[in-house]
């Protein structure tokens, strides 16, 4: 339990992260290019996820807080930077365990204001609608839907293999809250 009361005092910082928007881009403020940064996702003692677009914030998680990998999960990636249509995706904490949630800007806010998450900030950008096309794509990468799913307090976003494997082929299954978002993922995954 001591363990538990100290993981629980651990606010990691966002790292470098982007600043907070909760509103959709406007075409006037934002880029048509999008600056690709990897979304990883850890594992904290307790069994929730964690997830970070900085890889330092990531190796301080594992090195200074017991977190570790999330296991084999395809890699996922949304855009440093706003552009045209693109709203900030959120992480939340769980005030009461080291349980992570991502939402976009009014579920967060909703979240946020029962008292159960603290908003620990906008991690970086996606497609609002998931139809976003930039002239300018890194070679390999296409939008793929991003669906969270939830077990006991627990939450993980993830892709719709993953989504497979755990809602409908384990026991006991994960519940499938629905669809997420839409992020850049690697061609295959």
């Amino acid at each position: 339990m001591a363990a538990t009361a100290a993981i629980l005092a651990v606010s990691l910082p966002l790292v470098a992260s982007p600043a907070t928007a909760s509103t959709t881009a406007s075409p006037t403020n934002a880029s048509t290019t999008v600056d690709l940064v990897e979304l990883y996702e850890l594992k904290t003692p307790i069994g929730g996820y964690f997830y970070t677009t900085s890889a330092a914030e990531r190796e301080s998680a594992i090195r200074d807080h017991g977190f570790g990998p999330a296991g084999v999960q395809a890699a996922r990636y949304i855009s440093r930077t706003t552009f045209s249509g693109s709203v900030g995706l959120h992480r939340l904490r769980a005030v009461d365990r080291a349980s992570y949630i991502l939402a976009l800007p009014q579920e967060a806010a909703t979240l946020a204001g029962s008292g159960t998450f603290v908003d620990e900030g906008v991690l970086g950008y996606v497609d609002e609608d998931g139809q976003f096309d930039p002239p300018r794509l890194p070679t390999g990468e296409r939008l793929a839907t991003v669906w969270r799913i939830s077990d006991a307090g627990v939450w993980r976003a993830v892709n719709t293999r993953t989504m497979d494997q755990y809602c409908y082929e384990m026991t006991p299954p994960w519940h499938l809250d629905g669809i997420l978002t839409s992020a850049w993922a690697l061609e295959g995954a």
